[in-house]
């Protein structure tokens, strides 16, 4: 009898553990997308049911999740199928929502909204893509941004979305969105944005030498700088590979980066060439485009903010972006990535500039990181 007690009890207890792993382990799943442009970006935040006026709505095959600090969910299956009841036309790349007073005309891959002939900016870019998992093509919105444009209620509290307004057409109209009606729901999950910095070389490998200087020293100098404006900013959670002469191995640098799951990675290099070489390049992987993309952000688009920002902070002539695919850190993480070359230590010029201005290039890369998550919708 005691074994088939204890057997019986094992049992029940294992059917627990069943049932609310799933749970954890679905909250935690990331949402990959595909868009028609065909680049795929992998999202957090992932919700699979939402309430709309009371009734949980479920959305497992395609899932809200969030972008650019907004929650995205599926048009039909929020706004048309529901009691809701928003006349939805899609033509092309633009689609319109109407509900009672209301009209909303949104473009794909655009934040920007004509509400009742007015424009406006939302709070994250509208994604015409198909969920990776099942293959189900759809509109994705910014819920916050279309409700407050149709005059629907938005709530997000406890983790949990509702939304509710009328099945008839009574909606208040709705004119131009108020500040508030913009603000992305960052705040709300206090998401910090996380970034892995690494200061190239370090320690026994110097790097590049040149006119009385070493490589390893300005990459140094130019991630301080950097941390020093990191530090007293809440909005990041940064990661450093090294803030010392120490040589943190390649690998150890990618896996840094993909242990904390950071939303970009960047990498601080000095060039090396002839005497007469000059200029600043920026290095990323054109093959992993769509597979490092992550919460919309690519790395041909850090590459080019970072080179944009780098150039204007050096003066240096512009080589542009580099597709270097077999770079170590570049090939093994998972994150947008880039490394920037701020100019040529073999060139007597560019290396007395370099060696004068580090703290200069340092708050310029901060400042690049954040106008970056400013456009994103995510600072």
């Amino acid at each position: 009898m005691k074994v088939k007690r204890i057997v019986s009890i094992f049992a029940v207890l294992l059917l627990c553990v069943c049932l609310i792993t799933p749970i954890s382990t679905d909250a935690a799943a990331r949402v990959r997308v595909r868009t028609v442009k065909g680049v795929t970006s992998s999202y957090s935040g992932r919700m699979n049911y939402c309430y709309v006026n009371g009734k949980k709505i479920k959305l497992t095959k395609n899932p809200i999740f969030k972008k650019s600090g907004s929650y995205m969910g599926p048009v039909a299956a929020i706004f048309k199928n529901s009691g809701l009841k928003v006349k939805v036309t899609t033509k092309g790349n633009k689609m319109t929502l109407s509900y009672g007073p209301n009209t909303v005309v949104l473009k794909a891959d655009s934040r920007k909204a004509v509400t009742n002939g007015v424009k406006s900016q939302m709070g994250a870019p509208v994604v015409h893509g198909t969920y990776t998992a099942t293959g189900r093509r759809r509109w994705i919105v910014p819920l916050k941004s279309v409700c407050t444009r149709l005059g629907i209620n938005y709530k997000l509290s406890g983790g949990k979305i509702r939304i509710s307004g009328t099945t008839k057409s009574s909606a208040s109209n709705t004119t131009a969105p108020t500040t508030e009606d913009r603000r992305t729901e960052t705040t709300d999950s206090k998401e910090k944005i996380k970034i892995v910095i690494d200061a190239g070389h370090g320690g026994s490998d110097s790097g590049a030498s040149g006119n009385g200087m070493a490589e390893k020293n300005l990459t140094l100098a130019i991630v301080l700088a950097a941390k020093r404006s990191f530090d007293n900013d809440s909005r990041f959670q940064v990661s450093y590979t090294r803030t010392a002469d120490t040589y943190p191995s390649l690998s150890q640098r990618a896996n840094l980066a993909n242990n904390r799951d950071a939303d970009m990675f960047l990498c601080v290099h000095i060039n090396s060439a002839s005497a007469s070489a000059h200029g600043t390049e920026t290095l990323w992987s054109k093959g992993r485009n769509s597979a490092t993309a992550k919460n919309g952000l690519t790395s041909k688009e850090l590459a080019t903010a970072m080179q944009s920002a780098a150039v204007a902070a050096t003066g240096f002539t512009n080589r542009g972006l580099v597709d270097r695919p077999n770079l170590y850190v570049l090939k093994h993480t998972k994150m947008p990535a880039c490394l920037i070359e701020y100019g040529f230590i073999s060139n007597k010029t560019e290396a007395a500039r370099m060696k004068a201005n580090t703290s200069v290039y340092g708050k310029a890369l901060y400042n690049a990181v954040v106008n970056l998550m400013k456009k994103e919708g995510r600072y």
